[in-house]
């Protein structure tokens, strides 16, 4: 079998000089190769960048950051109903034993004494004996009966050391007898020992112990 053999190319005569075109077999024209063009990239020229928002540039599909929504303040986590019971519950406990504490002689004879020392002179040492007498006298007979409320000298004297918060030896002998002295008198005897207001320090002391 043998192949036909290809016809040469010809030209038309008269057209203008210009590039050579192929005839196919039987006179056709042939047809123009495709004109392949080198990239860029092989003639050493960085690529062009993508055009922001077209299809090629690959932050077109990110989508903004969106920040979380704040927390809110309700509702509150278990953790503060739990503190918060408990603030209300020592808030009652503190109101109870207030309560309570108003309720008791203690309470109304530390009234009475302040009532009447507020009423002395601040240095008068005399008035805050005779007033403490008084009051402890109240109080004792409350508490114990008229028998230990009538005691006086060094029998009242020893009854004002003892208990939770007894007196000092010289405040109780001072206490038992202050009340029948003159007033020019007691002073003499507590000057540079008792003043007023370490004997009313005392006698609130006292009082309180016995709640």
């Amino acid at each position: 079998m043998t192949t036909p053999a290809v016809p040469p190319a010809t030209t038309t005569p008269g057209a203008a000089a210009g590039p050579t075109q192929l005839i196919a077999p039987g006179g056709a024209p042939a047809a123009t190769p495709p004109n392949f063009q080198t990239p860029d990239f092989l003639n050493g020229a960085p690529p062009a960048p993508p055009v922001p928002g077209s299809a090629e540039d690959p932050l077109a599909a990110l989508r903004d950051i969106h920040l979380p929504p704040d927390v809110p303040l309700f509702p509150l986590a278990p953790g503060w109903y739990v503190l918060a019971g408990l603030v209300v519950l020592v808030l009652i406990i503190l109101a109870v034993r207030e309560w309570r504490w108003r309720q008791t002689l203690a309470y109304k004879a530390l009234k009475m004494f302040d009532a009447e020392v507020g009423r002395a002179e601040p240095d008068d040492t005399h008035a805050v004996a005779v007033a403490a007498s008084d009051v402890l006298r109240r109080l004792v007979r409350a508490e114990s009966g008229e028998a230990k409320a009538t005691l006086t000298g060094e029998a009242w004297a020893r009854l004002l050391v003892t208990g939770r918060a007894p007196f000092a030896p010289r405040e109780a002998a001072f206490l038992a007898r202050a009340p029948y002295m003159p007033a020019q008198t007691a002073e003499q005897v507590a000057a540079g020992s008792i003043t007023p207001a370490t004997l009313a320090d005392a006698v609130r002391r006292h009082i309180r112990a016995r709640r």
